[in-house]
């Protein structure tokens, strides 16, 4: 049994982070440029259905209600038929990105697509994206990392 079958009981464990594209030299200004750059990295991925449509769904959501961690850390995400499973893209911006009518700077962007029918799984990679991002040092690490696999070392 998973560390995640006591939150989620019946619902299979999902490494979903772990298998995300990295794109740690974000260049974009702009909370939508963000997006647009991280949903780019998904292109040519079996999952996606739809990349515009799924792009179109994330900046959509973004509109609603801006989902934001604190200490610089955003997560947008659309539930959405453009996508067949939990696909996931994390990104890290050169320079912080204001996000949100409240223009939060943000560094840390961990974006997902979410099939409709999949909010429980959803839910429990973001409660343990949230655990270990709560973990002391880790988005120290995460921020300083050089390289893609010190910054998965540093995510685990």
């Amino acid at each position: 049994m998973g560390p995640l079958a006591w939150l989620t009981p019946g619902v299979r464990e999902l490494n979903i982070t772990g298998n995300a594209p990295l794109v740690l030299a974000l260049t974009a200004t702009t909370e939508e440029g963000v997006i647009k750059q991280m949903i780019r990295s998904l292109a040519g991925r079996p999952e996606i259905r739809d990349l515009e449509g799924l792009q179109r769904a994330v900046l959509e959501r973004q509109k609603l209600q801006v989902p934001l961690l604190e200490n610089g850390v955003a997560l947008p995400h659309a539930r959405t038929t453009a996508v067949t499973e939990i696909v996931a893209v994390i990104g890290r911006c050169q320079e912080p990105v204001a996000f949100g009518p409240d223009k939060v700077p943000v560094r840390l962007v961990f974006l997902y697509g979410v099939p409709l029918h999949y909010i429980r799984e959803y839910l429990a990679v973001v409660a343990q994206l949230t655990r270990s991002l709560r973990t002391p040092g880790t988005l120290d690490a995460l921020l300083a990392a050089e390289d893609d696999a010190s910054f998965r070392r540093a995510l685990q």
